[in-house]
């Protein structure tokens, strides 16, 4: 395999050997061909022409990046000659007093109140390109019926939802525009102009930690992309119900450092129920595929053939799997917030696309990668959009959990916690101009409600016993095949002896035992070879698993860049800071007492494998479903879970279980 640093300088070496126009490139499947006159760079009327015949040129015919004013007179002709179709919306200044622009795509002859919304955020951040240059692409191509206006996708998309185009960060956008222009200056930036210059990409109000120091809502851009997302979202109807007139899906364009794959998808992690997870996931499968059909692959295999390169199309997992951290205060975290926004939001980073000169350099070939890209992208959302996939959570035999009555909530002595005991100095969320009312947020968090969510889904749903009730009459588990004890062993008062006692006669009696989180203390009282020193809980940034062979049953069915479990800002934790509580067994103690260790969370360490004991066993995950902590700063307030795709994945793996037949007697 080609090694990281070679596809680096392969890339690096593409981006300045590819600076000008290509125009022996073929067009995009769904284009027409390529006139070999040269023209203006963008069509301001109608009489203009350019090298294809496009307002907005492919890259591969074109001289440079889109600057700004030369977007804005190519959306006015869009919007003039497509009236019907096309909005245009200030949705406010930016900090340098540019316009923020949602262009709005839908049939307008359709009402709005008969319709949902789409939002396609592109290049929040000004000095990442790929996003605004493929967002506007895609309206032409939504509107002409040489590229894709007849597609039926197209037309259902029109008239079944308005979709926002929204181009959040001007200020970056024109930094970096050709020197000189438009009081432009030599390279573009990541941030906005403000006092003090903003990554916008952290400066929205998320429900969960929030880190002060971002400076939430104190820009123009955020507090205007807050009021279209406010000013559409719908929080009384349930995401399928045919009333419902909000916010659907979402996906926030991006650009990534050089990598071996021409696109990375992030699926975003908060209190997603097991639809909403799913959703996410067959959207980033369905990318996969559409790069094909948006001729992404007939450019890579031409970077490939220039470079001696070995690109890959696309990978996707979370935001943490793919890129490493987690960031309190994202856009479309924001959008995905329950009962706030309540959007169903993805994010994709092109790869290769973060610029710093304008002027410098144009790399068409790399450029038209990343319009591709964005187009597998909004085009696999679109479709995703008017054709909703459905899934149903598979539950292996009878199941139960043990119920926690007790939540986390403002409303108790306790108050809003540790965490929001004083305000920090630096925090701007309660600043005159940005919310002069503030108040904390209320909650009433529990794990519990993931138990809710998940029956919604499952085929055999997942009944709730409480410690009292099985202490009265332990035979009560013998209904069962499996019981999730969820991060607390015995979550009410009890005989503690008696309790151990039943949860022994279960398995023995060939029940499957699963144990998460911080009730893996309970596993030493219930296996004679593993002591209260073999169990340990270490803090990570967040919950994963590093996992062994992908072909054992507990790792079936794993998908993307699969190993984080749950996230830590949705309940509470810091990002990045190493709080999030990972439950641990010796390996070694675990091996010796006959487990299977199916994945490892630091070295000699056991986080996921199964252990047989008597007829049944126990399976056990130290990091999925952790009670919301209020020790960090949350003004917002908090979720109630937080778990990823791949979580849904080992829980639907662990309760795979029925007992073995009893012997007749």
């Amino acid at each position: 395999m080609r090694s990281r640093t070679l596809l680096s300088a392969c890339v690096g070496t593409l981006l300045l050997a590819m600076a000008g126009p290509a125009t022996s490139l073929s067009a995009p499947a769904a284009g027409s061909g390529w006139p070999e006159t040269g023209g203006v760079p963008v069509k301001c009327s109608a009489d203009d022409i350019t090298p294809d015949g496009r307002v907005f040129p492919e890259p591969q015919v074109s001289a440079t990046w889109l600057s700004f004013n030369e977007f804005q007179c190519g959306i006015d002709l869009l919007e003039d000659q497509n009236r019907d179709r096309i909005e245009v919306v200030v949705l406010g200044r930016s900090a340098s007093d540019h316009p923020i622009y949602d262009v709005q795509v839908t049939n307008e002859s359709i009402p709005e109140e008969q319709k949902r919304h789409l939002l396609i955020l592109s290049s929040i951040h000004g000095n990442e390109p790929a996003g605004r240059e493929g967002g506007a692409r895609v309206i032409e191509d939504m509107v002409d019926a040489r590229f894709m206006a007849s597609e039926d996708f197209i037309q259902e998309t029109l008239d079944g939802f308005v979709t926002h185009f929204v181009f959040a960060n001007p200020d970056g956008w024109v930094d970096g525009d050709i020197y000189g222009r438009n009081d432009a200056g030599v390279l573009y930036s990541r941030q906005n102009n403000g006092t003090p210059n903003r990554d916008l990409n952290r400066n929205f109000p998320v429900h969960g930690f929030l880190r002060a120091s971002n400076g939430t809502l104190d820009q123009p851009e955020g507090r205007a992309i807050d009021d279209l997302l406010l000013d559409h979202a719908d929080t009384t109807h349930d995401v399928d119900d045919p009333n419902n007139d909000g916010w659907y899906l979402g996906t926030d364009n991006h650009g990534q450092g050089v990598k071996p794959v021409a696109a990375s998808g992030l699926q975003i992690v908060g209190e997603f129920d097991f639809m909403k997870s799913e959703r996410l996931a067959h959207f980033a499968d369905r990318i996969e595929g559409a790069m094909a059909e948006y001729s992404v692959l007939d450019v890579i295999e031409q970077i490939n053939q220039t470079t001696d390169g070995a690109v890959r199309p696309y990978e996707w997992g979370t935001l943490y799997d793919i890129l490493g951290y987690s960031a309190s205060g994202s856009g479309i975290d924001y959008y995905n917030t329950p009962g706030k926004v309540a959007g169903t939001g993805y994010a994709t980073e092109m790869t290769g696309a973060t610029v710093a000169l304008n002027w410098g350099i144009h790399p068409a070939l790399v450029n038209q990668m990343w319009v591709n890209s964005v187009r597998a992208i909004n085009y696999s959302l679109m479709r995703d959009a008017v054709d909703p996939p459905s899934f149903t959570f598979p539950v292996g035999g009878e199941a139960a959990f043990v119920f926690d009555p007790s939540v986390v909530t403002d409303g108790d002595e306790n108050g809003f916690g540790p965490g929001n005991e004083s305000i920090p100095d630096n925090f701007t969320g309660n600043r005159d101009d940005v919310d002069p009312d503030f108040e904390f947020g209320p909650y009433e968090v529990t794990r519990m409600k993931f138990f809710d969510d998940l029956n919604r889904y499952a085929d055999r749903p997942l009944d709730a016993l409480r410690v009292p009730e099985v202490l009265e009459d332990p035979t009560l588990l013998d209904e069962y095949d499996s019981l999730v004890l969820a991060d607390r062993a015995m979550p009410q008062s009890g005989d503690e002896a008696a309790w151990v006692a039943a949860l022994r006669g279960f398995v023995e009696g060939g029940g499957n035992l699963i144990v998460t989180d911080g009730a893996a203390p309970i596993i030493s009282d219930l296996v004679d070879e593993i002591g209260p020193e073999d169990v340990t809980m270490a803090r990570r940034d967040v919950g994963y698993v590093d996992f062994g062979d992908r072909g054992h049953a507990l790792n079936a069915g794993l998908r993307g860049v699969a190993s984080q479990t749950y996230d830590v800002i949705p309940i509470g934790y810091p990002d990045n800071a190493g709080q999030a509580p990972n439950w641990l067994v010796s390996e070694s103690a675990w091996t010796a007492a006959g487990g299977y260790t199916a994945g490892t969370n630091g070295t000699g360490q056991t986080i996921y494998g199964e252990l047989p004991l008597g007829e049944g066993g126990i399976r056990f995950l130290g990091a999925v479903l952790p009670e919301p902590s209020e020790d960090y700063f949350h003004p917002y307030g908090l979720q109630n879970y937080a778990v990823t795709y791949t979580g849904y994945t080992l829980l639907e793996n662990m309760l795979d279980w029925q007992r073995p037949p009893q012997s007749a007697t």
